[in-house]
């Protein structure tokens, strides 16, 4: 007999739904969240699984990876997918959704997703870790400004390392309650710029020490933290069948919309790595700037940006980045600034 089995994952524990080749339920429980228990589980009732399905999650990268080298044929599934089969429910509870979740892996309605190496994995921990950092001290230096304005103290924009930190100290010296108040949120800014300055150090080393970074960097605009996300991200081409299908992985292209005589293009339809794709955006403003030297890519971009608008443009310099950042790759090969660009 065929099993296939559905995992919900929860923190603390998990509902395990057994069903056979004709759907019907053998077996449900409810573990706790370890591989080892699960894998008992399964061997105690005599369920050798064909398939194991587990919806995406940041928890389940681990599952997977553990179950997997027990042996398993587990496979994460695309959240969408799942939340359409499990929307058909009249209940919403993790055993229904286990139940779910095997139904899918027997009828084969799933769409599976990639599990990135540990290296990557690490990889993209370090660079949201410096982002977090980043986007906290950035919301400190607006608390302040906006809490000085309250006593008419307003901060101009300032320029260099270490000038905001030197303003703020400036105009509220010899004010008691004010140094105070401000004195530790200034240290902890100083700390949060050190510590970001350090991720910041490592992840550039490591960009010049890849040769994978080092030959996407060679494209203007592209500098180590956006080579380093866009090979963490993509992790391995091997799973992309086209180049073009990496833009559509990423997020950046039109969303479509036919039905009956209705037909229309929409909005980009932001489904991958939002954080990549605002690096691959940012690439792209570079790219279009007057002051950045010509090259075949600046041109393409700034003829749309003629017939439609510079914002358009930029999002399809993104795309056409992701794609030819792909290629090179794969081909091993730097970025020619005046090749003609192929249809991507």
């Amino acid at each position: 007999m065929t099993y296939f089995v559905g995992l919900d994952v929860a923190l603390k524990t998990t509902a395990v739904c057994v069903v056979d080749d004709h759907g019907n339920i053998l077996k449900e429980s409810s573990l706790i969240t370890d591989a080892n228990d699960i894998n008992q589980w399964l061997s105690q009732n005599g369920f050798s699984a064909s398939r194991i399905g587990i919806e995406a999650s940041n928890l389940t990268i681990w599952l997977y990876k553990e179950l997997r080298s027990l042996g398993h044929p587990v496979t994460v599934i695309e959240t969408r997918h799942a939340k359409a089969a499990m929307a058909a429910q009249n209940m919403k509870t993790d055993r229904n959704d286990a139940r779910a979740i095997a139904q899918m892996m027997r009828t084969g309605w799933y769409k599976p997703v990639h599990v990135k190496s540990d290296e990557s994995q690490r990889i993209k921990t370090i660079i949201t870790a410096r982002k977090m950092i980043v986007n906290q001290r950035i919301a400190l230096d607006n608390h302040i400004r906006g809490a000085l304005k309250v006593f008419g103290i307003k901060i101009s924009v300032t320029r260099g390392r270490g000038s905001f930190d030197k303003c703020v100290r400036d105009l509220i010296a010899g004010d008691g309650e004010l140094e105070a108040a401000f004195e530790p949120l200034l240290e902890i800014r100083k700390t949060m710029a050190a510590k970001s300055d350090q991720l910041e150090r490592m992840l550039i080393t490591a960009a010049k020490k890849d040769a994978v970074c080092t030959t996407l960097m060679s494209i203007p605009g592209v500098g180590a933290m956006t080579a380093l996300l866009y090979k963490s991200v993509i992790d391995d081409p091997a799973r992309f069948r086209r180049s073009r299908d990496v833009g559509a992985h990423l997020g950046i292209t039109p969303k479509k919309y036919a039905s009956g005589e209705t037909d229309y293009d929409a909005g980009i339809t932001k489904c991958g790595d939002r954080l990549l794709r605002g690096h691959l955006y940012e690439a792209a403003a570079y790219i279009l700037r007057p002051s950045t030297k010509p090259c075949s890519l600046k041109s393409w971009g700034r003829n749309i940006a003629k017939r439609s608008s510079m914002k358009n443009a930029r999002v399809a310099v993104a795309r056409k980045l992701a794609v030819i950042m792909f290629r090179m790759w794969l081909d091993e090969t730097q970025f020619e600034k005046n090749e003609p660009l192929e249809a991507a």
